[in-house]
């Protein structure tokens, strides 16, 4: 059985070799147990986790499947699959790994690898895994697929905008020749695939939109050309589908920026009148408390004008910090600094004034560029984390916070840990509702507006986890697609 580390090339998986393989016993997915077993041997510690990951996923279709010996052989195609399509969205998939891969999966299912390299294709482009990512990116790692496979030796997306061809991706040298461009140009024009015969075979397969051509597929393909042309077109299948979910979420991008702006200029507005009004009050009243002051002053007792100026000073003290939270909230809901200014920056601003009015102990770990994030998104990741802060001063008696936000190639993720005396969720959202206090709720409202996910994880005692995720969808990532 070839390890997974080997230095093996993709051209050896033309060769079709039939060894000895494991027989399913009732219940038991031996296939899958015995190309799980392969391909974590030689792994290094980081694939591991993803293989381990593709292990479950595959346990779960093994048993979906009836727990026989077909079910079994499907399976193992799945864990083959996923394991691959999980490394390629990190970055460590090679045509090594690949190639060992595929021979394992033939080994273990006893079939020529022709028929192992095919499925793991097919199981590969229509994986779950490239749904939850921007179409680009999950159009980038199909493409590859085909290099890696040994199927092509260099694969390019092209797509016609008002009339200027232009190339969307481009995988391997000479992708965007002249030829490329040309049968790409061709094949959108005529509405079905072409090809160009020269010292390589030169494919094309048309990517569709709801049943209108949308972007061509070119590679550079190997013998036998009917073989490729079915590789081609069943990556072509996959992409479209991704394509049409890339126009559903142009539309609901559009709808997130009306909602988001609407949200934005009202709090703006809140910001305006906090600062015309309260705050401007709350000055007034410091000024007459002073005043007060000094015009009380004179008739207290000798015995008693220390307690009284000390309580005035205590009032005085009070208004004075009332001004200040006034002022900040009012600066923290003007949404053009959050958009503007580096989001890291305004956010290790704000834990450290936290940490200086709480004396909270107070951790914030960001990994990954924020910065790449949509206006929505970088909004929506401040004010959930702003409005958890201010939860966890107002209620949570906690000693110690930790924050920590993550960029993934398919999602941002907020984690925020708190070891406060906790509460029994259900419970408190509705009393908080039933109270008008929707903060938390908001939290939870917008993330789902921009169609993430959000939970609290909490109980008498704590500690409190509240985690959202947003898809990670970048406005480049919005307009290169169209």
């Amino acid at each position: 059985m070839t390890s997974f580390s080997s230095t093996a090339s993709g051209s050896d998986l033309a060769a079709d070799t039939r060894p000895t393989t494991p027989r399913s016993t009732a219940g038991a997915p031996v296939r899958l147990e015995a190309a799980h077993s392969a391909l974590l041997a030689d792994s290094e510690a980081r694939a591991q986790a993803f293989l381990k990951a593709a292990h479950r996923a595959a346990l779960v279709t093994f048993e979906g499947a009836g727990r026989s010996e077909a079910a079994d052989r499907l399976a193992a195609g799945t864990y083959v699959a996923t394991a691959l399509v999980s490394l390629a969205a990190e970055g460590t998939l090679d045509g090594h790994r690949t190639t060992a891969a595929v021979e394992t999966l033939a080994e273990v299912r006893d079939e020529p690898l022709e028929a192992a390299r095919f499925d793991v294709h097919r199981t590969a482009c229509s994986s779950p895994i490239l749904v939850e990512m921007p179409p680009l990116v999950a159009c980038e790692i199909q493409l590859r697929l085909l290099l890696l496979l040994g199927v092509a030796t260099e694969a390019s997306l092209w797509r016609s905008e008002q009339g200027t061809l232009e190339p969307l991706l481009s995988i391997g040298e000479g992708s965007e020749s002249r030829r490329a461009r040309a049968t790409a140009k061709a094949a959108l024009r005529r509405g079905s695939s072409l090809s160009l015969l020269g010292p390589r075979t030169l494919r094309s397969a048309l990517v569709r939109r709801f049943g209108t051509p949308c972007a061509a597929i070119v590679a550079r393909v190997a013998e036998p050309v009917a073989r490729a042309d079915a590789y081609l077109a069943t990556t072509a299948r996959a992409m479209s589908s991704l394509y049409e979910r890339e126009l559903l979420l142009e539309r609901s991008a559009e709808r997130e920026r009306l909602l988001v702006r609407a949200g934005e200029q009202r709090l703006m507005r809140i910001g305006f009148d906090l600062h015309d009004g309260p705050i401007q009050d709350v000055l007034a009243l410091g000024a007459e408390v002073a005043l007060l002051r000094d015009q009380v002053y004179p008739f207290v007792a000798d015995s008693h004008r220390e307690r009284a100026a000390g309580r005035f000073d205590d009032i005085l003290a009070r208004v004075t910090e009332l001004d200040r939270q006034l002022r900040e909230l009012s600066r923290s809901l003007e949404s053009r600094s959050i958009i503007t200014r580096p989001l890291g920056e305004i956010l290790h601003r704000d834990v450290d004034a936290f940490v200086e009015r709480t004396g909270i102990e107070t951790r914030l770990e960001i990994r990954g560029d924020p910065e790449s994030l949509t206006s929505a998104q970088r909004i929506a990741v401040y004010r959930a984390i702003q409005e958890s802060l201010s939860n966890i001063r107002e209620h949570s008696g906690a000693s110690t916070v930790e924050i920590r936000l993550r960029m993934r190639r398919a999602s941002i993720e907020v984690r925020i840990t708190d070891d406060g005396h906790g509460f029994e969720v259900g419970r408190a959202l509705a009393r908080a509702a039933q109270r008008g206090r929707l903060g938390i709720v908001g939290i939870g409202e917008r993330v789902r507006m921009l169609g993430g996910t959000f939970e609290i994880d909490s109980a008498p005692g704590g500690p409190t986890v509240l985690t959202f995720a947003l898809p990670r969808v970048t406005p480049d990532e919005r307009s290169a697609s169209r």
